[in-house]
């Protein structure tokens, strides 16, 4: 029988009403991100990336809106690895 501790569980509602919580979802459920702290946030024209906190890249809202989370993963891992393996 599983048990279950409550004291460890954590429940998150998350309705994905705009653009970018939707997208959040959507790469919350890639396996890549599983351990990473990923961050979005609307500054002016852009969508800042961030993960733990740090700053990995901004990606134009105009252009955010028409990439799949598919293409969003690949652009975040890919600048990830350009930022943080110098």
């Amino acid at each position: 029988m599983a048990s279950f501790d409550l004291d460890k569980s954590i429940s998150i509602e998350f309705h994905g009403q705009d653009e970018i919580e939707r997208k959040m979802l959507g790469l919350w459920a890639d396996p890549r991100f599983k351990t990473v702290n990923l961050g979005m946030k609307l500054v002016g024209d852009n969508v800042q990336i961030t993960m733990n906190k740090h700053h990995v890249t901004d990606i134009s809202f105009l252009v955010f809106e028409q990439l799949a989370v598919k293409e969003l993963a690949e652009i975040i891992i890919r600048q990830a690895k350009e930022k943080f393996n110098q």
